[in-house]
């Protein structure tokens, strides 16, 4: 009954996952056209900053729906410990597109600049519109970020932080029609969509390292604190209580995420009298308390033990 919940709970939430994707992509898309016709009114560098970031939510959109579709296939021959990665690839695709953007950006702003900047038009449209955007993206991307935290999602999670970045870089082209209108000075526009490629560059690295960092099952150093005070509270040690089972001691821990999942492998040194069924009983008592202790929300933990004579 109990592995039959956890399915029905796990395909919950992919069925939840897909769809959040799906109507933020559809909304994205949307949200796309809109800066766009913000643009050709304006001709606005910094509303133009905001339209291209918006070409990569959508992309970005599209390619999260595909891997979080994929991380939720269960674990099978070829890939036995599931598919979970590919949500750790969409993350590190959508920090490129996000570089990508920001270098687009510095073109467009950068020639304008030195070309001498010409004054943005339909002011009042512009703010209307991309006040409207802005609003929009900051919803959706926090309730994308919550639900991808809530569930475990790097995919969703990631895109949801990025429809947050992207309503910032509203604000700030809010920021620059704003100053343009009330002091008349053009140049204003460009230097603040230089401003807002800078954000979205370190925005694209911070993402890239950690996705970069994940693939190559960079330890989590949070994941082996929590395994190490569990083991070493089963310790036993002279002057202090250690918690059952008891073990002489432990080595070789190791931690990694595989998608939302969390992988543990460690040695126990126990008593080299203890036999077999006992040695696996306390192993297998152990692997669970780290497996309960690693769950959270949809994340799974799967610990796996080696039993050797201290």
């Amino acid at each position: 009954m109990a592995v039959d919940a956890e399915s029905s709970a796990r395909a919950t939430a992919a069925s939840q996952e897909r769809r959040a994707a799906t109507f933020a992509l559809m909304a994205g898309i949307a949200i796309m056209a809109t800066k766009f016709v913000a643009w050709r009114l304006t001709g606005s560098s910094a509303v133009y900053s905001d339209a291209v970031e918006s070409i990569v939510n959508v992309v970005a959109g599209a390619f999260a729906l595909w891997a979080i579709a994929q991380s939720h296939r269960p674990a099978d021959r070829t890939h036995p410990y599931g598919h979970g990665r590919f949500e750790f690839l969409s993350a590190t695709v959508e920090a490129a597109l996000v570089g990508a953007a920001g270098a687009s950006i510095v073109w467009e702003a950068g020639h304008r600049l030195l070309s001498g900047a010409e004054m943005p038009q339909r002011l009042d449209a512009g703010l209307v519109i991309i006040g409207a955007a802005g609003l929009a993206n900051a919803a959706i991307g926090a309730w994308l970020l919550r639900l991808g935290r809530r569930n475990g999602s790097a995919a969703l999670a990631a895109d949801g932080q990025h429809l947050l970045s992207d309503a910032l870089t509203s604000v700030a082209a809010l920021g620059a029609l704003f100053a343009v209108r009330l002091t008349g000075i053009a140049w204003i526009d460009p230097v603040v969509a230089l401003c807002m490629a800078g954000v979205l560059v370190a925005m694209a690295a911070r993402t890239m390292r950690r996705s970069l960092g994940d693939l190559v099952d960079e330890q989590d150093e949070r994941d082996y604190e929590l395994v190490r005070a569990i083991l070493d509270a089963h310790v036993e040690r002279p002057g202090a209580v250690a918690r059952e089972p008891r073990i002489v001691g432990w080595h070789k821990l190791r931690t990694r995420h595989v998608g939302r999942h969390h992988w543990v492998e460690f040695h126990l040194q126990v008593d080299g009298s203890m036999d077999v069924r006992a040695a696996h009983d306390l192993a297998s008592a152990i692997e669970h308390e780290v497996e309960q202790a690693l769950a959270s929300g949809m994340d799974g933990g799967n610990a796996t033990a080696h039993v050797e004579p201290a």
